[in-house]
């Protein structure tokens, strides 16, 4: 009995085996895999991604700067306390319509500077591509010059 208790077990977790392998093998990211996204607390080594996993996580980051733009405080001011709570909400919207002068100023610069930043990078990305196809082109006209035998290279176009 026990025996054939330990052989079904083993059965089993071979079968799991076999199926988060091919769920594995079937994974084009760690996202699709997991089945939601990863909230990276450390620090990714961006060298040893590969490049559509750094095409991949360069678009998610550009998406997150971009949504996180502005940076003023949503969040409604609430307490837990039943009796001193409402006090103490009070006290919180009143220092921070006294604030307000203040920090406004400041977020509409860090604000600025957010969009300019996406803006930045969004245009850093655009042109890496560029260049990244530009470099193929000249890689197969030079492959195609030294197939067809001819001594000298065209020159090359700047724009």
């Amino acid at each position: 009995m026990a025996s054939d208790m330990d052989e079904k077990a083993r059965n089993e977790v071979a079968a799991l085996k076999e199926r988060l392998r091919a769920d594995k093998d079937a994974a084009t990211s760690l996202e699709d895999l997991a089945g939601a996204p990863i909230q990276h607390h450390f620090p990714i080594d961006l060298w040893s991604l590969s490049d559509s996993e750094l095409d991949n996580e360069m678009g998610k980051r550009l998406s997150f700067l971009n949504e996180d733009i502005d940076c003023r405080p949503t969040v409604e001011i609430a307490s837990h306390r039943r009796f001193i709570g409402p006090f103490i909400v009070f006290c919180k919207k009143l220092l921070l319509w006294a604030m307000r002068p203040y920090t406004n100023s400041l977020f509409v610069r860090q604000n600025r500077f957010n969009e300019q930043l996406v803006a930045f990078h969004l245009a850093s990305f655009i042109r890496f591509r560029r260049l990244e196809e530009r470099a193929k082109r000249l890689e197969k006209l030079a492959g195609e010059t030294l197939e067809g035998g001819e001594d000298e290279v065209p020159a090359v176009r700047h724009d």
